[in-house]
């Protein structure tokens, strides 16, 4: 990305990434007098970690083994983890200490973590068996119609400024992610990933500001297998876990799964409705706004959705053509 600067640079490996996230950490909460302060004349009252994928992985090994000593961190959102050790504790030259796979969150951890997890994150990356109970510093969402990576991500979200009502449209075409060099079998998935995504930040800020913890939220209606796979309602769509309107007041079947590449099957798929069925279930427009809305509120009194964003979807719903 940048050889004057990086050409010189010795990364030996993923295991030092868990001294970086102290690293990072650190420079928010105590920045050297001597050297940059990332946050300029602001002081933080709390620092949050976050991570995704890969880094959902090693930010699990990061609050078992490395926040007990470290104390850096107010809270962690471990964001679409597996189940099992992809890397391990350390690499050479120093011997490899491989954690035991399918590690929960350890009971005794002090500070909040939020877990989110995608369908995918349960089937093909194998959360399933690292399942855990919520306990006081602990939440679990398992989120409905949702893939480990999503339409939003690859091509709304860098261009969504949070104020229109177009971010909340539900794409059902996209299988081309990167034309010519990523294109899938099936449309990608479009669930409420993101929009859901938005509400656990937020209820973690205030877990960790107040200390009162969002109440437990439903699992996703699993079954064990090999291989795992999601019990659904006559449309496709998984049962249980965090509802919305994607799955309650459907237009396409939202899944976690799709044949193909590895990234294929991380994207998930989205199948639309054809227009017959369509008009079964929305005879008018005003039916599938009615429909819509319901589930829109029940989600937002649940605290799944924020007001905000609700605005949008409400928005998006009703100048959409869709019934009728």
């Amino acid at each position: 990305m940048n050889p004057a600067r990086y050409g010189s640079l010795n990364h030996p490996g993923d295991s030092f990434c868990l001294d970086m996230f102290s690293q990072a950490g650190q420079a928010i909460r105590s920045p050297s007098p001597s050297g940059a302060n990332p946050l300029g004349t602001l002081t933080p009252k709390r620092v949050i970690a976050i991570g995704e994928s890969q880094s959902a992985f090693k930010l699990t090994q990061y609050v078992n083994a490395v926040h007990p000593l470290a104390q850096v961190y107010d809270g962690f959102l471990i964001h679409s983890r597996g189940g099992l050790t992809i890397t391990p504790l350390s690499e050479a030259p120093q011997p490899a200490i491989v954690p035991p796979g399918n590690a929960i969150i350890r009971e005794d951890v002090d500070v909040p973590v939020l877990i989110f997890q995608t369908e995918s994150d349960l089937t093909f990356l194998l959360y399933f068996p690292a399942r855990q109970g919520d306990s006081k510093h602990v939440r679990l969402w398992e989120v409905a119609g949702t893939a480990h990576y999503d339409t939003y991500g690859l091509s709304i979200g860098p261009a969504d400024l949070g104020t229109s009502p177009d971010a909340a449209e539900i794409v059902t075409d996209l299988t081309a992610p990167i034309p010519g060099l990523l294109e899938c079998d099936l449309p990608i998935n479009s669930g409420p990933q993101h929009y859901v995504l938005n509400a656990a930040l937020d209820k973690l800020v205030r877990w960790v500001k107040t200390g009162k913890a969002p109440k437990s939220a439903p699992r996703l209606d699993a079954n064990a297998g090999p291989p795992v796979s999601f019990n659904v309602d006559e449309h496709g769509n998984a049962l249980g876990g965090i509802r919305t309107p994607w799955v309650d007041a459907p237009i396409a079947t939202f899944s976690g799964q799709q044949p193909g590449s590895v990234l294929c099957i991380l994207f998930g798929s989205t199948t639309a409705f054809d227009d017959a069925k369509l008009a079964s279930l929305y005879p008018t427009h005003q039916a599938f706004t009615k429909a819509y809305n319901k589930s829109l509120k029940r989600a937002v009194k649940k605290g799944w959705i924020l007001k905000p964003d609700a605005k949008l979807i409400k928005q998006w719903a009703a100048e959409s053509d869709i019934g009728g």
